[in-house]
Formats: C-alpha cells, sequence, structure tokens
C-alpha cells in the first residue's frame, strides 16, 4: 500500500529520532546491527487515517492506445471496384459481337359494312324556326323611261278632220307630248250649241325621265287649225330619271339560309341531347328544311328577311354496346388472317331503325373503318434470329424482306459485316407508325 508525502515525512521524523537516543556503541557491534537491519528490513509503524491512492507516474507513461484498423482503405477499393464494374459493362458489347435488327410489319386500313343490333329508341320529332333580316346586295341600273298617256282631239267643223301621226303638243309646264298615231276626228254634230266630233290617240313625253308624267289637262288649248281643241284627259305614267337600284339576289337568301340552317341544327343538336341518357348516342336526325323569304330575287328593295324552318327526327342508341361489337367484329376479321388492329375503331352509323319497338331493339348499317398492323409473334421472333444467325448483312436483309407481313429492315451490327452466330446475340424490335397501348 502507498502512503502519503506527508505520512512518509513523519515516519521519516520518527525514525531519526529514535536513533538519537540509543548509547554508543563499538563499531563491530555497530557493524552488525547494520548487516541485521540490512538483513531484516523493519516496517514503518502504521498511522491510521485517511488512505489517498496515487498512481505511480511511471505506469502511465507505460500506457499506450490500441491501434485502429485501415477501414478508410474501403472507399477507394469500393470505388475502384465499380469503375472496373462500368468499364467491363461498357467494353463487353464492343468486344462482343451482336446486332440489332428492326422490322416494318406491313400496315393496311380496314374497312367494311356490316349491321349491329344494339338497344335503340326514337325520339320525337322537333320543328325549329329561325328568321334574320338582311341587307340586299344586288344593284340594277334604270335607264330613263318615258311617259306614256293619251291625248283626245275635238273638232268644231262639219267636216272630218285628220291630225297627222308625230304631232307635238307642248302643256302648261312646258313638256312636249309627241301623238304616236294619227287621228282622224269626226265632224261636229249640227245641234244647237254643235256637239264637238272627238278622237283619242296615244302619246308620249318627247324627253324622257319624269317629267313627262304630266297631270291631266296639262295640255289644254287649241291645235292645228280652227275649231280643233286637244286635252289630256288623264295623267301621263311611266316617266322614270336614270338611276341606280338595290335588288335581292339568290346569293343574299342563299347566305342568310345558311347561317339560319347551321344554328337550328346547333339547337336541334343540343335538343336531342338533352333527350339521351347515360351511354346512348346520337344518330344525326334527318331533317326536313323550309326557306322563305317576303322578297323575291330581282325585286327592289334595300333589305330582305328570311325565314327558315326546320323538322328532325331523332334517334338513340346504345354507344357503348355499338363500339363493342364493332371492335369484335373487325378483330377477329383481322386475326384470322394474322393482323391485329392498331388503334382505335371508328363505327359510322349509315342508317338505324326499330326492328323491335316492344324490346327497344334497333338495328344499325355501320361502316367500321380500322388500321391494322401484321403481327409478329415471339416466336416468330426466335425463328426469325435463328434464321439469319451467322448470314451477312445483304442475305439476312433479302431473307427477311421476302417473308411475308414485313415490308422493311434495318440491321446495324457491332462486331462487322456478318451477323453474330449465337442467336443470343441478335436482338429484334418492331417499329410501329402509330402506337397503340394494346401491343405493348
Amino acid at each position: 500500500m502507498h502512503t502519503s508525502a506527508l505520512e512518509e515525512a513523519a515516519l521519516t521524523q520518527d525514525r531519526s529520532e529514535n536513533t538519537a537516543e540509543l548509547p554508543a556503541s563499538p563499531p563491530q557491534s555497530e557493524t552488525q546491527e547494520h548487516e541485521v537491519t540490512a538483513l531484516v528490513p523493519t516496517e514503518p509503524d502504521v498511522i491510521e487515517g485517511e488512505v489517498i491512492e496515487i498512481d505511480s507516474p511511471d505506469e502511465e507513461e507505460e500506457y499506450t492506445s490500441p491501434k485502429q484498423k485501415p477501414y478508410w482503405l474501403f472507399i477507394p477499393f469500393t470505388i475502384f471496384l465499380c469503375l472496373v464494374f462500368v468499364a467491363g459493362s461498357l467494353l463487353l458489347p464492343v468486344l462482343t459481337p451482336s446486332a440489332t435488327i428492326t422490322l416494318i410489319p406491313v400496315e393496311k386500313h380496314v374497312t367494311f359494312t356490316t349491321t349491329i343490333q344494339v338497344q335503340g329508341r326514337s325520339l320525337p320529332a322537333l320543328t325549329l324556326s329561325q328568321s334574320i333580316s338582311v341587307s340586299a346586295t344586288g344593284k340594277r341600273h334604270q335607264n330613263a323611261a318615258r311617259a306614256y298617256g293619251t291625248i283626245t282631239f275635238y273638232n268644231g267643223l262639219l267636216s272630218r278632220q285628220t291630225i297627222a301621226a308625230g304631232t307635238i303638243l307642248t302643256g302648261a309646264d312646258k313638256v312636249q307630248i309627241i301623238t304616236d298615231q294619227a287621228a282622224s276626228i269626226p265632224p261636229a254634230s249640227n245641234t244647237t250649241p254643235p256637239t264637238f266630233g272627238q278622237a283619242t290617240v296615244k302619246a308620249h313625253a318627247v324627253q324622257p325621265g319624269a317629267k313627262g308624267n304630266i297631270s291631266p289637262y296639262d295640255i289644254n288649248g287649241s291645235c292645228c287649225g280652227a275649231s280643233i281643241l286637244v286635252k289630256n284627259t288623264t295623267a301621263f305614267t311611266g316617266g322614270q330619271n336614270a338611276r341606280e337600284y338595290p335588288v335581292i339576289t339568290g346569293r343574299d337568301i342563299e347566305n342568310a339560309a345558311t347561317s339560319l340552317k347551321t344554328s337550328l341544327q346547333k339547337s336541334e343538336q343540343g335538343a336531342f341531347n338533352a333527350q339521351l341518357t347515360e351511354g346512348e348516342a346520337l344518330i344525326p336526325p334527318p331533317c326536313t328544311q323550309t326557306t322563305t323569304a317576303n322578297h323575291r330575287i330581282g325585286e327592289e328593295t334595300k333589305e330582305v328577311t328570311i325565314t327558315v324552318s326546320e323538322t328532325c327526327e331523332g334517334f338513340a342508341y346504345d354507344a357503348h354496346t355499338l363500339h363493342l361489337l364493332a371492335t369484335q367484329i373487325i378483330t377477329h376479321q383481322s386475326t384470322q388472317t394474322g393482323y391485329t388492329i392498331l388503334g382505335d375503331v371508328t363505327a359510322s352509323v349509315i342508317h338505324a331503325s326499330i326492328t323491335d319497338q316492344a324490346r327497344g331493339i334497333a338495328t344499325l348499317t355501320v361502316k367500321l373503318d380500322a388500321t391494322s398492323i401484321y403481327q409478329i409473334t415471339p416466336g416468330e421472333k426466335q425463328q426469325l434470329v435463328n434464321m439469319i444467325a451467322g448470314k451477312s448483312k445483304s442475305s439476312a436483309l433479302h431473307t427477311l424482306l421476302s417473308l411475308p407481313g414485313i415490308q422493311g429492315a434495318s440491321i446495324r451490327c457491332t462486331g462487322g459485316d456478318i451477323l453474330p452466330h449465337d442467336p443470343n446475340h441478335i436482338t429484334i424490335s418492331i417499329l410501329y407508325n402509330t402506337i397503340s397501348p394494346s401491343l405493348f
């Protein structure tokens, strides 16, 4: 057991005092005592009290911490392995001959007409009318026209008088009128007062225009000799000035009617669609149209009103069932020849009729349209690979293009112009012009 420095100092002091109190002894005995002391060591007195253990400095200096293992070497070693793996993956395809073949299968359009029975029903007939007013776009030119009327001559003489045709008469408003025919006026009657003989002939205004439309008795006076009077007892009419005026054209009515028909069709379609239930579709309804206008073509007017009336008969059918049956029919027909449908099938209803009113069965005449493509199965791919393995590119292409169902092919080799002898190193991919989810 170790003691503290204070305890050691106290023991040393006590030991020194005990040594001083002993009497002097001869040298010999002193030597023997020293020898005994050296042979038999004395134990120091034990002092009771608190004991503090102090580690030896020498022991601390001799302690060494354990060495750590070089785990950090795993990081570069792992990176090295990854690089080796990547390099091997990149170099292996280059060093190993391989071939990639791209095939383009034959594609064709399929269309035919068939009849399909589905649930259907007739919709009540619907009649709608719409009107529109448009401006007349036609233009016409009217030349100036002469006014026409009649002239009456009166004879106060007792002998017949003749007035030649082409006689010009001037009215109160200075408008000149010319007779169109000769007037033979009978003699006056010998009465008291005498009764004038009279004759009426046709005449017209010398100058064309509305000014020639003279009023009655504009011409009223003597003419052409004694006892000869002349009058226009009625007005002259038909005189017109030259002018441009609007008229209705066939295009005016046609354009207005077309816009009305388009609007009516949308209205009819909306009205019929409102009657459909879930899953139903509407066959374009057959409609009867009537177009009327308040002015005839070529008639003078600034505006014309066109009215279009349309009566349509609706027909609803089960669209989902129709499309499903149409797809099944056209798919079955294509599969029998080694083809598969590419994309969607279009079913256009040409005619529809209710064949069973009680059960609501409709017979539809439908035109089916679809695109089909030759289907190359995985088994056929393997046969093709075995067939062309080890051949040259030109020979392999000739072999592939001679097979039915393949319209194009391309080959890419990494080991030259000869395809690998190992079929596992030959890959075939199919290129479709149109992507279809059903093919993948």
